[in-house]
């Protein structure tokens, strides 16, 4: 009993996080214009803190709209990806909640795609370039913090969807 349920909530969770992240890549197609201005202004760095001195590194922004229209769309794409990657992850995982074998852990392997998909968007794109190459930190539109939260959870979700059952415990321990 102990096994389905582990394996039930592992489904679960990889279904909470596919749907979320269809829902943010949906969110901005339907609406373009928001975030499309997040993403604008960190690229153009046109939005910094008055406090901010850091000249040198305002060389770093890009001014071509072709550029950043192209930028948004790799995000987009990305997290649409991460989505219905991770929505089917979920969809095998759940189909395979009663049955041994290797289609939960397909499942499980897709999720670890999916996830990997998430944390390049989150983490890579938004902590890492957002804020560090393009100082995301310093400008008025920083959204650094929820991208780390976004990252960490689907990172503590991966490691969860990956550790073993308990029976599967049992079963590597015999």
């Amino acid at each position: 009993m102990l096994h389905k349920i582990h394996r039930l909530s592992k489904g679960c969770v990889a279904a909470a996080i596919g749907i979320f992240c269809f829902l943010v890549g949906y969110n901005n197609i339907v609406d373009y214009n928001t975030n499309y201005q997040f993403v604008e202004h960190v690229l153009s760095m046109d939005t910094m803190e008055a406090w901010f001195a850091g000249e040198e590194l305002k060389s770093r922004a890009i001014e071509s709209s072709t550029l950043k229209t192209l930028g948004y769309w790799a995000i987009i794409a990305a997290e649409l990806s991460a989505g219905i990657l991770g929505v089917a992850a979920a969809f095998l995982m759940l189909k395979n909640t009663n049955h041994g074998g290797s289609q939960f852990h397909t499942g499980q392997a897709l999720f670890v795609l999916s996830a990997t998909i998430a944390v390049l968007v989150w983490y890579f794109g938004f902590g890492v370039v957002g804020a560090e190459w393009f100082q995301m930190w310093a400008n008025q539109w920083n959204g650094q913090m929820k991208a780390y939260t976004f990252a960490t959870f689907i990172l503590i979700a991966a490691i969860y969807i990956l550790l073993p059952s308990p029976r599967e415990w049992e079963e590597t321990s015999n």
